[in-house]
């Protein structure tokens, strides 16, 4: 079954081609955090490429603000939140640069990694009292923090904080890709308890007006759970993960690489949503299975289409090495090579060859990593 797919997705991949237009690109998705003066927080959140939201904690004023945009395809934008702030700047895959009514902010990237990676991403939902409720959203990073937005009639609140978890666990008590040795039955339960996930936290955070926040979250099948405590005052809501959870456990080929058009390819698709992934070309380490000739020293190139996104050789000498290691799921063999990216959806192709001319027999895999 599983050689039988690994067969059907370079086919799908070329068919695809014929049938959609998906733009194969490097994800920008994702939160971009900054500072403002006077202990603020600004937040930008990311979708598609395309769609920008920006959250505004100024505690200088007292003031939280929103509002949204498009990205351009150069990476700019422009916009006026709900308060009348203007807004432009230029998104990159690292950060975001922006003048807020005259003052410029940057927003670095955040990290992929965090302990709270199971929880990270924007929910949205209507809370609930017994004499009121509260429009809002909630943002989670990886590393943590929680950003909070609520619009009640006319009026926006809003603060940070952090996120203290309780309990994480996984529906099969399996780490993220741990996807060894696979066939796609097992594939497909991994896939099955990776959405089963569950996460239960607490949470405190600070009101732009100096109000304290205080609350109890609990995640599972995409949903939010929680509530809140407000001056005096007990909401409870139900929030939906704003992000798709169809997922790709892992794909795999294996085959005999030559030289000049004897590569080994394999190509893969994504749908739904961007998709971080880890690529990883194996040689040496095949040879603790039997495996013989095994390619020395594989070198891998990642594409979009026919654009070169991402190429590597020697996964430790990557620029992300860090990611790659967070990843848990690193190569064994420091010749061997590994990718670790976003992924917009759209048609990629891996390829594998000697990265010193060199034949043997090769594997190239994907994994995907995140839940958002």
């Amino acid at each position: 079954m599983k050689n039988l797919l690994i067969r059907f997705v370079p086919f799908c991949a070329w068919l695809l081609t014929l049938t959609a237009s998906a733009r194969a690109e490097e994800s920008k998705r994702g939160f971009y955090e900054g500072n403002l003066a006077g202990g603020g927080k600004i937040v930008f959140f990311v979708q598609g490429n395309r769609a920008l939201s920006t959250y505004i904690f100024d505690v200088a004023t007292h003031q939280a603000d929103f509002g949204g945009g498009t990205v351009a395809s150069n990476g700019t934008f422009s916009l006026t939140t709900n308060g009348n702030r203007s807004l432009s700047g230029t998104v990159t895959k690292t950060s975001v640069s922006a003048t807020l009514n005259s003052v410029h902010v940057i927003a670095a990237r955040v990290g992929i990694f965090g302990s709270s990676d199971d929880l990270g991403s924007r929910f949205t939902a209507t809370a609930h009292s017994p004499g009121a409720t509260l429009d809002l959203k909630f943002l989670i990073d990886s590393q943590g923090r929680i950003f909070f937005i609520g619009k009640q009639s006319t009026s926006v609140i809003g603060g940070f904080g952090i996120v203290s978890i309780l309990h994480a666990q996984h529906g099969a008590d399996d780490p993220p890709g741990d996807d060894h040795g696979q066939d796609s039955d097992e594939a497909e339960d991994h896939h099955q308890d990776q959405n089963d996930h569950e996460v239960s936290a607490t949470f405190t955070l600070t009101l732009v007006t100096g109000q304290a926040m205080t609350g109890h979250i609990f995640f599972q099948h995409d949903v939010l759970v929680g509530d809140f405590t407000l001056n005096g005052v007990t909401f409870t809501f139900r929030a939906p993960h704003e992000s798709s959870a169809n997922r790709l456990a892992n794909i795999s080929t294996r085959g005999f690489v030559n030289t000049g058009q004897g590569q080994l390819i394999s190509g893969f698709i994504i749908r739904g949503g961007p998709k971080l992934v880890i690529v990883r070309a194996l040689g040496p380490s095949l040879a603790n299975s039997g495996v013989s000739p095994v390619l020395a020293n594989p070198r891998l190139q990642l594409f979009g289409g026919s654009t070169l996104m991402a190429q590597n050789d020697n996964w430790q000498s990557a620029s992300n090495v860090s990611d790659i290691r967070g990843t848990s799921i690193p190569p064994t063999n420091p010749n061997e090579s590994a990718i670790v990216i976003r992924l917009e959806p759209g048609n990629y192709t891996a390829v594998v060859t000697g990265a010193d001319n060199g034949t043997g027999i090769a594997l190239a895999e994907v994994y995907e990593l995140s839940f958002d």
